[in-house]
């Protein structure tokens, strides 16, 4: 057998297989001794919406470290790897040995699921090369060139541009990651790349916080800020890495080609880092260049802070989220200007503070040390920021997008000593407006509590004069009982008849109802109501009246018409009485009713009216006139 044959297959076998498959060291853990990489396809970014990870441990894998690394990886997918959503993963011992396999999703709080069968057993190793692991690492990681470095570049907590270093030794292929130095003993001079700690890059990343809104408000993913910038236009240069054009070229983007230097490819596909970016039409005339730093692919004018876009403006200004502190339910955020050429200048920059906690801007040492903790993320993600304003802000929409004062809080001008660097500010010049709010919020209190006064007033004057009317009316019956023909006459009323015009009774042959208010005697129950024989045959029905009806005499009022169906004794349309308020009598004929004050609550339809009650509304709207209301009994 030919050696040399066989060692020439198995190196193209190897080439073939980095061509079509590729790993990024994500992270490692020193407490739970393992590597996490994912699995991507050789030349297409490591970062998509369905990650593929594997967990490399340098003994027996453990799904326990498994369970507990998952959910602290899902803070670095957060500001590396926004898209994804969901992800498999395999777990591997110390000698490539797949031992458990199973899946997560940010949706569940990237908890571990594992497969609920037995994972296939691995290939031979002369057909399978299992990834480096920590324990097979060796001692001290060569330097990688730029394209290496920008396939697997680490997910660390404050990413830094690596540095390109002369390789001594031959480069390995794209598709195997660089090897990590041994955790306990190999402390390189200076590594061409390193992988995130999980317990290092979890705490201190600016990973969006979900945990608390500010006003409905709380940061969204940077995908979904960019599908609502409807003026974005995305365009790929001559290495596929993708760019946000803050603009709409004139010409179409297929007659466009972009050729970008110095930049850096991020996980996502989105242009980042310092660089430049030339697009020229297809006949060769150049329709834009752009030098300066790149962030999610979008043109920065300056030194870009590496930070996540959570909004754009409706004048189209960038807002990044510095930081979110769940203790003190702050959102930091830094707004961007956009140019008028189609990018943004890191150098206009403005500093906000977005919470609904108000008593952090009443004293001078909680002021100081909200502002303090955003400085001190400025000197982390934009150390080169040298003044800045400061905002504080209880609502995002009406405070910085509308610009409502009633919704702002403080303002300030920060700015960094010219030798020391260190952030200073006079509270002497700042703009308090928690306590002019909280001024003009007393007085439209004030003024909300004397309109609800007055109308409480108007209400009051309302139901005296009711009662004014009432008590008057009362008196007027006092009188009237000396003569009851004339009393009957006020209370009692019927359709009438007339021979020429037909009057009432004729309105009720055509179906009209008409206002009925009669002493009436109930002889008891028949179909539909109540029987009535007295002052003629009629049925009463009661269901819209307050009061129940018996055997006996009552005062009805309410509405009567005719039912042609239906005839009464004298072979004429029965009468249907609709009773609103019934009046019980307790003597025949309902004599009784020569009281005042039950012919009162009749008129007015109150069964409990007194005179005592009519007063006392009076005295509540107009106390003064109480006095001249006399005695009416």
């Amino acid at each position: 057998m030919n050696v040399r044959h066989i060692s020439l297959l198995a190196l193209s076998l190897a080439v073939t297989a980095s061509a079509q498959a590729a790993s990024h060291r994500l992270a490692y853990s020193k407490a739970e001794n393992v590597e996490v990489f994912v699995d991507h396809a050789d030349g297409q970014p490591w970062c998509s919406d369905n990650l593929k990870l594997r967990f490399a441990f340098a003994g027996p894998a453990d799904q326990d470290s498994i369970n507990r690394l998952l959910p602290k990886l899902g803070g670095l997918f957060a500001t590396q790897c926004s898209s994804a959503t969901q992800l498999s993963w395999t777990s591997v011992d110390s000698t490539g040995k797949t031992q458990a396999s199973g899946s997560a999703s940010q949706a569940a709080g990237w908890l571990a699921q594992a497969a609920d069968t037995a994972p296939a057993a691995s290939q031979p190793a002369a057909e399978q090369a299992p990834a480096p692991t920590v324990a097979q690492a060796p001692a001290e990681a060569p330097a990688s060139a730029a394209p290496a470095a920008r396939e697997t570049a680490p997910a660390t907590a404050e990413p830094e541009p690596a540095k390109p270093t002369q390789a001594e030794a031959p480069q390995p292929p794209a598709a195997s990651p660089a090897p990590t130095a041994p955790l306990a003993d190999a402390q390189p001079a200076e590594p061409a790349e390193k992988p995130a700690s999980v317990e290092q890059a979890v705490a201190p990343a600016p990973v969006i916080a979900k945990e608390f809104s500010v006003n409905g408000w709380q940061p969204p993913l940077a995908r979904d800020v960019f599908a609502k910038a409807d003026f974005i236009t995305e365009i790929t240069d001559q290495n596929g890495c993708r760019f946000r054009l803050g603009f709409k070229p004139e010409d179409d983007i297929a007659n466009i080609s972009a050729t970008s230097s110095g930049v850096t490819c991020g996980p996502d596909g989105y242009a980042q880092g310092s660089g430049s970016l030339t697009l020229n039409r297809r006949d060769g005339v150049r329709l834009h260049q752009f030098k300066g730093s790149f962030l999610d692919g979008l043109e920065i004018y300056g030194d870009a802070p590496q930070l996540p876009v959570v909004g754009i403006d409706q004048r189209k200004n960038l807002l990044l989220l510095l930081h979110s502190e769940p203790a003190s339910k702050v959102h930091y955020l830094l707004r961007m200007g956009h140019s008028y050429n189609g990018h943004w200048n890191a150098g206009s920059v403005t500093l906000i503070a977005l919470t609904e906690t108000r008593d952090l801007f009443r004293d001078l040492e909680s002021i100081r040390r909200t502002i303090d903790l955003a400085t001190a993320h400025l000197d982390k993600s934009a150390p080169k920021i040298r003044a800045i304003q400061f905002y504080g802000m209880r609502d995002l929409e009406k405070g910085l997008y509308e610009g409502d004062r009633d919704f702002w809080l403080y303002d300030i001008s920060l700015s960094r000593h010219y030798r020391t660097k260190k952030w200073e500010y006079d509270p002497a010049r700042a703009d308090n407006h928690l306590f002019a709010y909280e001024r003009k919020e007393a007085e439209l209190q004030r003024r909300a509590e004397l309109e609800r006064e007055r109308e409480a007033q108007r209400q009051r004057e309302l139901l005296a004069r009711q009662a004014e009317q009432q008590l008057q009316l009362y008196r007027q019956l006092r009188r009237e009982t000396r003569k009851p023909e004339e009393l009957y006459g006020r209370i009692l009323s019927d359709a009438s008849y007339s021979p020429f015009s037909g009057g009432g009774y004729a309105a009720m042959m055509q179906g009209r109802a008409q206002g009925y208010s009669q002493i009436v005697h109930i002889d008891g129950k028949t179909d539909g109501g109540w029987e009535v024989d007295y002052p003629y045959a009629a049925v009463l029905d009661t269901k819209d009246s307050e009061q129940d009806a018996d055997e006996g005499w009552f005062l009805v009022k309410g509405e009567a018409r005719l039912d042609a169906s239906r005839k009464d004794e004298q072979n004429l349309p029965l009468t249907l009485i609709s009773a609103t308020t019934l009046q019980a009598c307790t003597e025949k004929g309902c004599a009784d009713l020569r009281d005042p004050l039950k012919l009162a609550r009749h008129e007015i339809g109150d069964p409990d009216w007194t005179p005592e009650e009519a007063k006392s509304r009076i005295q509540q709207a107009w106390p003064e006139r109480a006095e001249l209301q006399g005695d009416d009994e």
